[in-house]
């Protein structure tokens, strides 16, 4: 009986370690981590003894760690957040260099939707210095500058029509990166048992 009461605490402590540190994370998620380790724990501890299966559990804060890291990638898998998202890609790999280039990638593509955005504002109020310009004759001279001065002997393709297809072509790129985003995300969550998380959450 003293043993038994003896393995609950030390259980028990464990656990308050390890809501402490999963604070911010919806109550009734932390709930069912809760009984889900607690079950766990006592389940290893009647096999290898209490202080084997504690160990085996691993420090309480890399565990909560890996915790939030598993509930960010499942929320970025079906958000529309941008920042939801890039917080979920920040975990969604196998390899830090994996979750870099991921994330590097999704912050660069959004370069591009912003630079969009701001060019359909600047044809606003720098209509003349503002526009998809190319030289005749050179299709590579092609480019999008924003209040700046064209080359010389430029022309300006679209005019007005900046506006218009700059706003769309951003929300077209958004779209894209997000569905990008999302794959990547789906196909790490199906090829992940879950064994990494404690390991990579430091």
């Amino acid at each position: 009986m003293t043993k038994d009461f003896s393995v609950e605490s030390r259980v028990e402590r464990y656990l308050d370690r390890v809501r402490t540190a999963l604070q911010g994370l919806p109550e009734r998620q932390i709930d069912d981590i809760m009984r889900e380790l607690r079950a766990h724990a006592i389940e290893l501890a009647e096999g290898k003894g209490i202080e084997a299966a504690l160990a085996s559990l691993g420090d309480p804060v890399d565990l909560a760690k890996a915790y939030r890291a598993e509930s960010q990638v499942v929320r970025a898998e079906c958000s529309s957040s941008t920042l939801v998202i890039f917080l979920g890609l920040r975990h969604a790999g196998r390899t830090r260099a994996g979750r870099f280039l991921a994330t590097v990638l999704y912050v660069f593509g959004y370069v591009y939707v912003v630079a969009l955005w701001l060019a359909a504002g600047d044809k606003l109020f720098f209509p003349s210095r503002t526009g998809l310009w190319y030289l005749p004759g050179d299709w590579k001279s092609l480019a999008l500058r924003t209040n700046d001065s064209p080359p010389p002997g430029a022309h300006e393709l679209l005019g007005w029509w900046l506006i218009p297809a700059a706003i769309f072509a951003g929300w077209v790129l958004r779209y894209l990166i997000d569905g990008v985003a999302h794959w990547w995300i789906r196909r790490y969550r199906q090829s992940e048992d879950g064994s990494h998380l404690a390991k990579r959450a430091n």
